[in-house]
């Protein structure tokens, strides 16, 4: 009788798997320094043929697999709860398959990453309106419609970039391969249309942090580059968060658009030309918060337009303008010609070169961000002493706060919120109660957080069990979210544990 490993082995051939330990361990972590779950086997398939051959395998052995995109996902999403399993790493299927020029729809393997995917498009004059999360020069396409991605830039204007989805392929926990869309007509020769066809069923596997299937094809709406475009940067007067809100709020009620539009609040440009992350902004005299917008247009008119509307309301606020060159400090013009949504979106994190995150990242309202994050500097009091418990052997406190806080569509904003602290192992030593204390935190500030109403859009293994641990979800709708979930997943092969799916495990 085969082994698990030689049936796997069989599918993908033994050149694309491993039980190595050193292998496992370099798959069992993500991007926070707390979650861990080393798995017996990484596989890198290279289409949804093998990979549904791995699930068929993995329901009869009843072992659970994880699919893992870029593996820049903040709340342990894509490595096993707990040790154990198969991680579906998705890297091999990173190929463009067909870009219709004509209807302007792009359709990719899931494991492309943002950054590699936007490159391809930039020879045509193309890109993909929203660039995926932060980290999306290797945050992967799949991962970023499985967690409703925003923060890589042009957010304002279009949105979560599943906004912009147009079908996918998918296969199901069981085995099955199925197509949405304009696809679930087998007549259809490319996709052009996500809605139609009977229900939406593409909306099942938006943002489910991949526990109802394993997303193996996508196609996306892709947009011309407008020729025009100017970016702005302010320094903000005293009481920021409140002004950036007010600004936030003109701009939607006035009804311009803009690309970008971004405020970091005075800790990180204090802390950060503290640092010497900001050598821009070394020469202000007053290291207070910062204010940006970037606008795109089709004529010279559209965009002055644009600009003169959107000064008129920040200038108002008294916000200072520092000037249109980037060594004057215009973050706006780095942040958009030279990629810099890409480099510094998490800027929150990466101030102190020990420091990790323990993200709280979520969207909210225009009108509730600025209660919030009074909320967590009111948390960050109300916990000082296991802050200082950290402070003892490191001799620096966590940092509390948010990165950029961003415009997305509509009023909504996104918000990197959460804090800053230091991984167990620090100089030279293994500190296990670290590892407890920013435990206890992390879940204590996102029960907070989540107390706010706010919405999580990437949750993975911590996030979605805090929500039900809390009792945030109304039972008839966990209730019915878990009957899809058994319905597709009888024994919760995939992302299992997540939501508290546990099986029969």
């Amino acid at each position: 009788m085969p082994t698990l490993y030689q049936k796997l082995q069989n599918i993908v051939s033994k050149k694309y798997i491993s039980d190595s330990l050193i292998v496992r361990h370099a798959y069992s972590r993500n991007v926070d320094p707390v979650l861990q779950g080393v798995p017996d086997i990484v596989i890198r398939p290279k289409d949804a043929k093998e990979i549904s051959e791995i699930l068929k395998v993995a329901n009869q052995e009843n072992i659970p697999i994880t699919p893992r995109g870029g593996g820049d996902c903040e709340f342990g999403g894509s490595k096993p709860i707990g040790n154990g399993g198969i991680v579906l790493d998705m890297k091999r299927m990173d190929n463009v398959v067909h870009l219709d020029e004509d209807n302007l729809i792009v359709t990719v393997e899931s494991g492309i990453s943002w950054g590699k995917l936007n490159e391809y498009l930039c020879h045509f004059g193309l890109y993909t309106g929203c660039m995926g999360p932060g980290s999306g020069m290797t945050a992967s396409v799949g991962g970023g419609i499985s967690h409703h991605s925003v923060g890589g830039g042009g957010c304002a204007k279009y949105g979560a970039c599943t906004n912009q989805l147009v079908s996918l392929e998918v296969v199901l926990p069981t085995g099955e391969i199925i197509e949405t869309g304009s696809q679930a007509n087998r007549f259809s020769k490319y996709p052009f249309n996500r809605f139609g066809n009977g229900p939406d069923l593409a909306g099942l596997f938006c943002g489910d942090n991949g526990i109802m299937g394993v997303k193996t094809k996508i196609s996306l709406q892709v947009f011309p580059k407008p020729p025009f475009a100017n970016y702005k940067t302010f320094l903000m007067p005293r009481k920021s968060e409140q002004v950036s809100g007010k600004i936030y709020s003109e701009i939607r009620q006035k009804g311009i658009e803009v690309y970008d539009a971004m405020y970091l609040m005075d800790l990180i440009v204090r802390l950060g030309c503290q640092e010497g992350l900001y050598p821009m902004w070394d020469r202000l005299k007053k290291k207070r918060a910062i204010f940006f917008y970037t606008v795109e247009a089709n004529s010279e008119a559209e965009l002055d337009e644009k600009v003169n509307q959107l000064d008129k309301i920040i200038e108002g606020k008294k916000c200072e303008y520092l000037g249109p060159e980037i060594s004057d400090g215009n973050m706006a013009k780095w942040h958009y010609t030279e990629q810099g949504h890409w480099q510094f979106y998490h800027n929150l994190w990466g101030m102190f070169p020990v420091f990790e995150p323990l993200t709280a990242e979520c969207s909210t309202t225009i009108e509730l961000f600025p209660k919030i994050l009074q909320d967590i500097e009111q948390w960050d009091m109300e916990h000082s002493e296991d802050m200082n418990k950290i402070m003892e052997i490191t001799k620096f406190r966590p940092i509390s706060g948010s990165g950029p806080i961003i415009l997305s569509k509509g009023n909504v904003i996104g918000l990197s919120c959460g804090f800053n602290s230091f991984g167990s192992y620090y100089d030279g030593k293994l500190h296990e109660i670290i590892d407890e204390i920013n435990l206890k935190l992390w879940k204590s500030l996102l029960e907070r957080v989540s107390k706010w109403g706010v919405m999580w859009y990437m949750m993975g293994d911590l996030m979605s069990r805090v929500m039900v641990d809390i009792g945030a979800y109304p039972a008839e709708y966990y209730n019915f979210m878990k009957s899809m979930k058994l319905t597709l997943d009888p024994k919760c092969i995939l992302s299992r544990g997540k939501f508290n799916f546990w099986g029969n495990s």
